[in-house]
């Protein structure tokens, strides 16, 4: 009896073991017949355009001013120097609507101790006007900057500011700009992916950079962007970048 109960436990065990081992090897079959999930392929690629432009604007600013003990006698001098501009200007040939004169500043000066600070005593008051000319003859600008403070010399008092030089097509020069980057940027990528027997599917993403002007030649870059107003000729440069979809030929 003992013996005939033991042979059925075996018997028991035996079948479950192989029972146990058909449903694990059944479940395996099954994971192992799922197809695993598709990888999405994508690249990534940036593309740049770069152009030489020449600035259409200068901007020039040449700042008068008169002292005196009183306001009156402050006045008069810079009424002088305003009018010595003015002529210097004219003799240059820059018409009136180039040129724009600013309000009056007034400016209190006062007496200062050892330590330079302030006192309460006031020794007199400065003047100043400011002449801003704006004109598209940008070759023109540089050579009367630097004369003008000859003017010193006859007692004007004057500060001239070195001219700015601007382009006043940057709006639709960025639209072109970013276009040619794009095609550049595309056009790296298609041959990359020609090359690994693919084709582009769809543009996943894209990133404008902001447009750096430079001096002609230059590499600088910011992340701000740059705007070079020292030099009549310049580069602009743009940058693109572009995440693409890939598909299989």
């Amino acid at each position: 009896m003992v013996l005939r109960r033991n042979l059925f436990n075996a018997v028991v065990v035996l079948t479950l073991g192989i029972a146990g081992g058909m449903m694990g090897s059944a479940a395996l079959a099954s994971r192992a017949y799922q197809s695993p999930r598709k990888t999405e392929q994508t690249v990534a690629v940036t593309g740049s355009a770069r152009k030489r432009i020449r600035s259409d604007l200068a901007v020039w600013q040449i700042h008068v001013s008169g002292e005196g003990k009183d306001l009156k006698a402050a006045y008069q001098v810079l009424k002088d120097s305003y009018a010595r501009v003015s002529s210097f200007l004219e003799a240059k040939k820059f018409k009136p609507e180039e040129i724009a004169v600013s309000a009056i500043g007034t400016t209190t000066l006062h007496a200062r101790d050892k330590e330079g600070q302030e006192l309460p005593e006031n020794l007199g008051y400065t003047l100043t006007r400011t002449f801003t000319v704006t004109s598209p003859r940008v070759d023109g600008i540089a050579l009367p900057a630097s004369e003008v403070t000859e003017l010193i010399q006859d007692g004007v008092k004057v500060v001239s500011e070195a001219p700015q030089y601007l382009y006043t097509g940057l709006s639709e020069l960025k639209i072109e700009m970013i276009g040619e980057a794009t095609k550049d940027a595309r056009a790296r990528a298609e041959q990359i992916v020609t090359n690994a027997g693919c084709v582009i599917a769809e543009v996943k993403t894209a990133h404008m950079g902001v447009l750096q002007i430079t001096p002609p030649n230059s590499t600088s870059v910011s992340d701000s962007g740059l705007n070079d107003t020292t030099t009549i000729e310049k580069d602009v440069t743009s940058v693109v970048s572009l995440t693409l979809g890939l598909a299989q030929k």
